[in-house]
């Protein structure tokens, strides 16, 4: 049976992220046997790094890690080289390609609004690796003028240089704003923050800060905000890179009514999977203290419930019985009306389909990430009975690969579990849940 192929999309905060929700409607359309999810990391290398180690095909990039992810793929092409940005990577074996669609997404996004850029003036807020993209797009969409307004006159100046536009200071934007058809902002806050609104000569404004926007039409505005239209127009490119599959323009719009129609699904409870010695007890422990939650570790309630040790359950009564108790455990911490918590999910648990279902649908589930060499390292293989105790590392290895897509399925988020304190974790993960949508 073959496994699913295995996507994500990385920055700092990313678990606002709705990127998965379009590309699994991609997938599904696609008939495409894929999962798609977030990767949470420090930096450009820490993401690389961990998705080469889970094995992923593909990863989209947002902010801040464009421009550095472009000095760590082994290649890139054109777009991506003269912009000095990816936001979207390939991985073939050992080797990562960088790509960028931003500048395709923006495009679109401005033809979706009547505003095609060809010899218009164009006012660019920012200087990072998404406003680079949006000046080439521009550029070469034949826009009139362009210019890239920063709080950085050195950022700015270097970047109008290399794409061949104007620059100003940010605190000009305003003014400037007066004698522009199209301001595109890229700021890591609302434009509204440094814009009159409205302009007072009727300029579109594309505010790429969706964070920001509400997830639904506002009353009176059936039109989702500009930045979800920019996500999903720079969304599709990617998903051809990532596939080798073309979108066909019924399929697009099949999907951007779905994607653009949907209603948020609320999820009081947060739940940390992974493979054994992942650090999800001590994480969880510690996570639930910041967030002001109960703490349950699933394997710490059914031990006591059952009256023996989880080695003497599998040992006496068999795996099959374990999962059953497991199960139960599962079900009853998430049922309706319980106030949310954060759970510690046993490393199996996710093999079990209902399992799987039952924490999609009520947690927001957080997958602590280890190999199993580390992972082996942090426990007493002796309180293992999954493991084989001549081969552990062999055995290890092979029950982590079987489970990853597993894993992968049910996260909404990804965290590397290495290099930190469990206190470290819970921080980056609260961090994270703090900022999601």
């Amino acid at each position: 049976m073959s496994k699913p192929e295995l996507f994500a999309v990385t920055g700092k905060p990313v678990a606002h992220s709705l990127s998965p929700e379009i590309f699994r409607l991609l997938f599904a359309a696609a008939g495409r046997d894929a999962v798609y999810t977030r990767l949470a990391a420090d930096s450009a290398r820490e993401a690389i790094e961990t998705a080469r180690a889970i094995g992923l095909r593909g990863l989209n990039v947002t902010s801040p890690f464009k421009e550095e992810m472009i000095s760590l793929v082994d290649g890139k092409d054109e777009h991506a080289a003269k912009i000095g940005a990816a936001n979207c990577l390939t991985f073939d074996g050992g080797y990562a390609s960088g790509y960028n669609t931003d500048f395709i997404g923006l495009i679109g996004t401005l033809n979706s609004y009547g505003a095609p850029p060809a010899g218009r003036a164009a006012l660019v807020l920012g200087a990072g690796g998404a406003a680079r993209a949006a000046a080439y797009g521009l550029i070469e969409a034949g826009a009139a003028r362009v210019i890239l307004a920063s709080r950085s006159p050195e950022k700015a100046g270097a970047a109008a240089q290399a794409l061949g536009c104007d620059w100003a200071p940010l605190a000009d934007a305003g003014e400037i704003l007066n004698d522009v058809d199209v301001c595109v902002s890229c700021l890591p806050f609302p434009a509204s923050r440094v814009l009159p609104a409205p302009p007072r000569n009727g300029c579109l404004i594309v505010d790429a800060h969706y964070a920001s926007a509400p997830e639904v039409p506002e009353p009176g505005n059936p039109n989702p905000p500009a930045a979800l239209r920019w996500l999903f127009h720079q969304a599709v490119p990617s998903f051809e890179l990532l596939t080798g599959l073309r979108v066909e323009e019924g399929v697009r719009q099949k999907v951007w009514h779905e994607f653009s129609a949907r209603k948020a699904r609320r999820k009081p409870h947060l739940a940390l999977v992974g493979f054994m010695g992942t650090g999800k007890t001590t994480t969880g422990r510690e996570l639930a203290r910041l967030m002001g939650r109960e703490f349950f570790d699933t394997d710490e309630t059914i031990g006591p419930a059952a009256g023996m040790s989880i080695p003497e359950i599998f040992a006496l009564r068999g795996e099959s019985t374990f999962r059953s108790l497991e199960k139960s455990v599962i079900a009853k911490l998430v049922s309706p009306g319980r106030r949310g918590k954060v759970i510690s999910v046993g490393g199996g648990a996710i093999l079990d389909a209902a399992n799987r279902r039952i924490l999609a649908e009520n947690c927001r589930v957080v997958w602590l990430w280890a190999a199993a060499a580390t992972a082996l390292s942090r426990i007493d293989i002796a309180t293992r009975p999954v493991l084989d105790p001549a081969r552990p590392l062999e055995s290890a290895e092979r029950a982590l690969a079987a489970r990853v897509p597993l894993y992968a399925a049910v996260s909404d988020l990804i965290v590397n579990a290495i290099g930190g304190s469990p206190l470290d974790i819970a921080r980056r993960i609260k961090d994270e849940m703090d900022q999601a949508l």
